[in-house]
């Protein structure tokens, strides 16, 4: 698809131009939430990159005052583990208030991670929040957003991953409970959705306005 091909090609870019300045320096007051977007996550007994990155900036923002909590965002869409409680057990590990963790567990595509988590936001009357992530993820969600018009009332604050990696990267054993985010009856998106849904998916618009809003703390998965 010529949009993607697109997208692909400025991400080849966006780590030498975009975000080139260190945004978290300049946040003079705490938000009152950060987004972190969910990623698949397999038990292999090894933590992904990519949950590295995205945790350890989200966890760094936390314990250095910058955000007074965490919105973990992601359902069970490629394997049958909840991103956003996969997240949030992580984040516990990491020694981080679970009543400070807020679990989205619907969203299925980049996009909707960041509409679900504001409408959680807006419910709770957070009225300061950002989008946590990589940056070629962070690139990829403003570029969508601003193509689709979306509105996203949030800033973004992309990982300076040179930083994770130097102060973060080997500190920490983690080990989880995944099984506390096993979804029974899991369906793979891919079986839910056609190729072209899933690609509207992506750019946001098979999102609607929820009728309910709805959202979990990190503390009840304890409560299994």
């Amino acid at each position: 698809m010529k949009t993607f091909s697109s997208i692909l090609i400025i991400l080849l870019f966006a780590s030498a131009t975009a975000f080139s300045g260190d945004r978290l320096q300049k946040v003079e007051t705490p938000y009152d939430a950060i987004i972190v977007p969910g990623y698949p996550f397999s038990p292999n007994g090894k933590m992904n990159p990519i949950y590295k990155v995205r945790l350890y900036w989200a966890y760094h923002m936390y314990k250095t005052g910058k955000t007074k909590r965490i919105i973990v965002s992601g359902s069970a869409v490629h394997t049958p583990y909840v991103e956003g409680k996969v997240y949030a057990l992580y984040l516990v590990e990491l020694g981080i208030d679970p009543e400070h963790i807020i679990i989205e567990d619907r969203a299925e595509h980049s996009l909707e991670n960041v509409f679900y988590s504001m409408e959680i936001a807006k419910e709770n009357g957070f009225e300061k929040v950002a989008v946590v992530s990589d940056k070629a993820h962070s690139f990829m969600m403003k570029y969508l957003a601003k193509k689709f018009d979306h509105e996203i009332a949030a800033d973004f604050i992309p990982a300076r991953w040179r930083y994770v990696i130097r102060k973060y990267w080997n500190k920490f054993d983690l080990n989880i409970d995944y099984k506390k985010a096993y979804q029974p009856g899991f369906v793979h998106i891919a079986m839910k959705k056609t190729e072209t849904q899933r690609g509207l998916g992506t750019s946001g618009q098979l999102w609607k306005p929820s009728e309910e809003i709805c959202w979990t703390y990190a503390s009840d998965l304890f409560q299994q």
